[in-house]
């Protein structure tokens, strides 16, 4: 377990809870119990650098191309598509692939076609930038091609079906590559056990429909961080980018201010699980009895940019810890507000997809599972507070952590500043 940096003072420690690109430093009782790490993207203690990042980047992406060149196949290729997560992501896109770039260029033929396709899924393209900078630092500009996935283009190829009979539609440049390589990173994930691996190309580069049929596979149980085995929709998403047949992932796992700790690159799933259990033996922990007080952050930077994303990635992990005696706190600067109209309109009542009302339920399950909530944020608007069941809403995390131990009448308190690098590992039931 990560144990937080603080300073006593008076009985007191001080803890800082990421917000946004910085944080914010709260007191908290000398004997609350601090969960995993208190960094966040761009914010180090522990004195990592990107030269480091580089060079174990660097170490995985030799050993991976030579395994998977071993029969020629990058040597005889005519068309490359490379997936990259996009802006949502904490993924350090530029360096990854640059890279993956530079070494690919030296084993691929001079006129082999190139295309990097930023994974969105559902999302509105973001961080496409970032793409364009990586291919830039590989000195590849105008030999790489950079384009943003649209899961309603027109040009859809369909691969195949899965085995309950659900048509499976990806990027056209994607379905028409020799071979197939991904960019992304670990974290725990609530549906899919664990970030990274084939989700670059399932959710990350198929159509609409397929996504939607890989959310229905999310229905039950609410939380399925750190599971893969028996995990309906990593199963679902793994048998569909399978369809292609040609899936490889450069898959980092990384320290929480956003340099790489570790990385593999190989066959989707085998990679994918290496890099799971590197990243369940460095940031796995015992579940905690259930608090009198429960802090719970978002990691800051991407994943607290909106309440959409810190739902998903980051305060689902309370629905393992509260009771109906804890008192709640929720910090996420929610900079871009709520993270999409579908999501808007299942908080308000609108008609929306049933992914969205899913998620909508689980922050309210959450909320009104509590004895108390205090909600800290920037960027919510009012009348979308309005429709959550909180007790009170503040942009700092100070008022909100004192208002939440003058309404508890236990002492015990737990802070999960970056739930984002927390699975709980010892939990009756849990498997991996």
């Amino acid at each position: 377990m990560h144990a937080s940096k603080s300073t006593p003072h008076f009985g007191l420690r001080s803890i800082a809870l990421p917000f946004g690109a910085d944080a914010q430093t709260v007191l908290l009782p000398a004997s609350a119990e601090v969960v995993g790490p208190t960094d966040s993207l761009g914010r180090c203690t522990e004195g990592h650098s990107t030269a480091d990042s580089g060079q174990e980047t660097l170490r995985a992406v030799e050993a991976g191309l030579a395994v998977l060149d071993s029969d020629g196949s990058l040597s005889r290729s005519r068309r490359i598509a490379i997936c990259v997560t996009d802006g949502t992501r904490p993924t350090p896109v530029e360096l990854m692939l640059s890279v993956l770039l530079r070494n690919l260029v030296r084993r691929c033929p001079a006129q082999a076609e190139l295309t990097c396709v930023m994974a969105t899924g559902l999302h509105r393209p973001t961080g496409l930038d970032r793409l364009v900078t990586g291919v830039a630092e590989a000195g590849l500009t105008g030999r790489v091609n950079v384009v943003a996935h649209d899961a309603h283009a027109d040009d859809l190829v369909e691969v195949g079906t899965t085995h309950i009979g659900t048509p499976v539609l990806i990027n056209a440049a994607v379905a028409r590559a020799d071979v197939i390589l991904c960019v992304g990173v670990i974290t725990a994930h609530p549906e899919a056990g664990y970030s990274g691996g084939a989700k670059c190309v399932v959710p990350g580069v198929a159509g609409a429909k397929t996504i939607t049929a890989l959310h229905d596979q999310a229905l039950q149980p609410l939380e399925l961080r750190g599971e893969l085995r028996g995990n309906p929709f990593r199963a679902f998403l793994e048998e569909a980018a399978g369809l292609l047949g040609r899936v490889h992932v450069l898959n980092a796992v990384l320290h929480p201010c956003g340099q790489v700790a570790r990385a593999e690159l190989g066959p989707a799933v085998p990679a994918h699980r290496r890099a799971s259990a590197w990243f369940a033996s460095r940031y796995g922990v015992a579940l905690p009895p259930s608090p009198d007080v429960l802090i719970l952050g978002a990691g800051g930077a991407p994943s607290d940019s909106s309440l959409y994303l810190a739902e998903g990635k980051a305060w689902r992990t309370g629905l393992d810890l509260i009771s109906p005696g804890t008192v709640l706190v929720l910090v996420a600067a929610c900079r871009l507000g709520v993270g999409g109209a579908d999501f808007l309109a299942a908080l308000t009542g609108a008609d929306c997809s049933e992914h969205a009302a899913r998620k909508a339920r689980f922050l309210r399950t959450l909320i009104a599972g509590v004895r108390a909530s205090y909600l800290v944020h920037s960027g919510i608007p009012r009348e979308v507070v309005a429709t959550l069941p909180v007790t009170a809403d503040t942009v700092g995390a100070q008022e909100a952590v004192d208002l939440a131990l003058k309404a508890s009448p236990g002492r015990r308190v737990v802070a999960l500043p970056n739930p984002n690098f927390v699975v709980w590992t010892a939990q009756p039931g849990r498997t991996q």
